[in-house]
Order: C-alpha cells, then sequence, then structure tokens
C-alpha cells in the first residue's frame, strides 16, 4: 500500500516537473529571436542542435546542443540531492526526454532527444558517456553519417552499462531512453541511409575522404 501511494502521490509530480523543464525548447526560442522564425518549418523540421546547426550555423548549433544538454544535466542532478533513489531517477529522467521531443506548448512538436537523453547520462554515468561519445565521433567521421554515429553511441553505452555492472535500475532507465531515441529517429535515419547508400552504394557509407 505505502509502494502504491508513493507511486500516486510522488512519481507523477517528479515526471511532471522533469516534463516542464524538458518542454523549454531552445532550438524554437533561439530561431525565434535569431530570424522571427520556426526552426521546425525549415530543414528537418527537427528542434534540435544538428537542425539548427544546418539552418543558423555551427553556433547557432552548439549553443542548442548545450542548453539541451544542460536541461538533462540538471533534472538529474536536482533528484540526485534528494532521497528519490533510482525510481526518481527514472521518473525525472522520462519526464526530461518525453518533454523535449512532446512539448505541449509547441503542440507536442519538439526535438529528438539526443542532447538532452547526453545530459541525463552524463549526470549519472559520466565516464561511460564520455568514452561513448568518443566511439560515436570516430564512427561518424569514418562513416560520414551523423545518425550512425549517434547509434553507435547508444549501443555502446547500453553494453558498457551492463557489462559494467551497473544497477538494475540503471539498465533499464538507458535501454528506455534508447528505445525513445529509435523510435524519435526511425523517419529519419531511415532517410538519410537510403540517401548514403543512392549516393554512394553500401560500401561508400564506410569510406573516408
Amino acid at each position: 500500500m505505502a509502494g502504491m501511494t508513493e507511486f500516486v502521490l510522488t512519481w507523477p509530480l517528479v515526471f511532471a516537473a522533469a516534463y516542464l523543464v524538458g518542454s523549454l525548447s531552445p532550438a524554437y526560442h533561439l530561431s525565434r529571436m535569431l530570424r522571427g522564425t520556426d526552426l521546425r518549418d525549415h530543414g528537418s523540421r527537427n528542434a534540435g542542435a544538428l537542425n539548427m546547426s544546418r539552418q543558423f550555423g555551427v553556433w547557432s548549433g552548439l549553443v542548442v546542443l548545450a542548453l539541451d544538454t544542460l536541461k538533462g544535466f540538471v533534472v538529474i542532478l536536482a533528484v540526485q540531492q534528494t532521497d528519490f533513489g533510482d525510481t526518481g531517477l527514472f521518473w525525472a529522467a522520462l519526464g526530461v526526454v518525453v518533454g523535449h521531443n512532446w512539448p505541449a506548448y509547441l503542440r507536442f512538436k519538439g526535438g529528438k532527444g539526443v542532447a538532452t537523453v547526453f545530459g541525463v547520462s552524463l549526470a549519472v554515468l559520466p565516464v561511460l558517456t564520455v568514452l561513448s561519445v568518443v566511439i560515436a565521433v570516430v564512427s561518424g567521421l569514418i562513416t560520414r553519417n551523423v545518425i550512425f554515429g549517434i547509434s553507435i553511441a547508444f549501443v555502446t553505452l547500453n553494453i558498457l552499462t551492463i557489462i559494467t555492472g551497473q544497477s538494475a535500475a540503471t539498465v533499464i532507465t538507458c535501454l528506455v531512453l534508447s528505445g525513445i531515441i529509435i523510435l524519435a529517429h526511425f523517419g529519419l535515419a531511415h532517410r538519410e541511409v537510403l540517401a548514403s547508400i543512392r549516393a554512394k552504394g553500401v560500401w561508400g557509407l564506410f569510406e573516408v575522404d
């Protein structure tokens, strides 16, 4: 009974608070400030760092990347100061990523969640996260495919989380967030991979300039 009461009274509030933080969209607001336009009307129509970089320049993309990462990091850091434990971390992580991807005030059209998940992961597993990012960057440079590099990062992080003996709650959180990223990126990844194959052939994905 105590567990049910805690679920009803605590975890929805943790999720809701994290969702509100996650729903703040630096990409949307920065594009409005710079050109008076909605980033979601351009490029991939994604309110994220990569689309921001392509439409407004690298520095704008880096600002969005930093702020989106900070959202995830700050939310988890705040929960770590409480006694909510792994369950609280799970609901906070889920809330901030869902808020980023599907912000209510933007009609549920936000980003893809990669930077925000990176922030969450950086707060929970800093060493494994940095290692995964390094592998992702190398993979992205070799294949010249950003989505492929991101995919490698999440696969690597999940494997490292499991083989290094992290808690079951941490493993589950990592897998759930990775699942959200896969769902959010499925359409974009499909288009980019097909375009790359059409341009260079299957083996061309692994060519180095």
